[in-house]
């Protein structure tokens, strides 16, 4: 007796061909759901960025005459006092134009006051990064009034990122931080410091690097790569349906070739 025969190869034919259409509507739904999810992030961060440019717009507050003030991030501030440039520190890591250096964070006691804030004075080349280096730049001595944005505490945020000792006691002091994470940093200082750090402004009209340390602002107010990333999705399943209907139409004029 003759042993069963498999399906034959039309029948295969006949559960293949629905089976792939299926994976590649499937697989065109997912990249269209991803450029949908692109450009649903850009109007976030539209969103984002015009609530930013308000903020920025706001006039600055000032420090001295708003004690126990609470903050946001990058309200503009303006302060009045005197730098500790004994217990200065600096942030690793910081480049600029490509130019790998440090921003110089100095506590300045408030006039008036005895609060004291943290400045990030801004960006010092490596070079210039250690202790004795950077005693150059020590000025000015007496009171100075800055204009600058709040800035808030932060920590490392995934493992992988680099960490900074946890100050003790015996450890001694740490000059160079990877974050300024302030509740760590005020654990070394002798006084107590506010919740939240002032990045300074630019010198108006002054030429970047002629002054050292030179402040910066890292806000970006751009669309970024969103929009791009949509286009890019929806491409790639335009491709892939227009890919599979061709592949589709040459099979069937194969196979009628083939029939004649």
């Amino acid at each position: 007796m003759a042993a069963p025969r498999g399906p034959t190869t039309s029948a295969r034919r006949s559960w293949l061909g629905p089976l792939l259409a299926a994976g590649v509507l499937a697989a065109a739904l997912a990249l269209i759901g991803l450029g949908a999810w692109q450009l649903q992030r850009l109007t976030e961060r539209r969103i984002e960025n015009a609530a930013l440019a308000a903020r920025l717009a706001q006039p600055a507050l000032d420090l001295n005459t708003t004690p126990g003030l609470r903050v946001q991030e990058y309200q503009p501030l303006r302060v009045t006092g005197v730098y500790d440039f004994a217990q200065e520190i600096v942030l690793r890591n910081r480049a600029y134009r490509e130019q790998p250096g440090v921003h110089a964070l100095t506590p300045l006691r408030l006039a008036g006051s005895d609060q004291v804030v943290l400045v990030d004075r801004g960006w010092l080349p490596f070079l210039e990064a250690d202790a004795a280096a950077r005693a150059v730049y020590h000025t000015p001595a007496g009171e100075v009034t800055i204009t600058g944005l709040a800035r808030l505490s932060q920590s490392r945020s995934m493992p992988f990122l680099p960490a900074d000792p946890t100050p003790s006691p015996g450890q001694g002091r740490l000059d160079a931080w990877f974050w300024p994470d302030l509740p760590q940093i005020a654990a070394q200082l002798p006084y107590p410091i506010l919740s939240f750090y002032v990045e300074a402004d630019p010198p108006a009209g002054a030429a970047p690097l002629s002054v050292l340390p030179y402040p910066t602002h890292d806000y970006d107010l751009s669309d970024g790569p969103h929009l791009s990333y949509a286009l890019q999705w929806f491409a790639f399943a335009a491709t892939l349906l227009i890919g599979s209907l061709v592949l589709w139409r040459q099979s069937g004029r194969g196979r009628a070739a083939r029939t004649r």
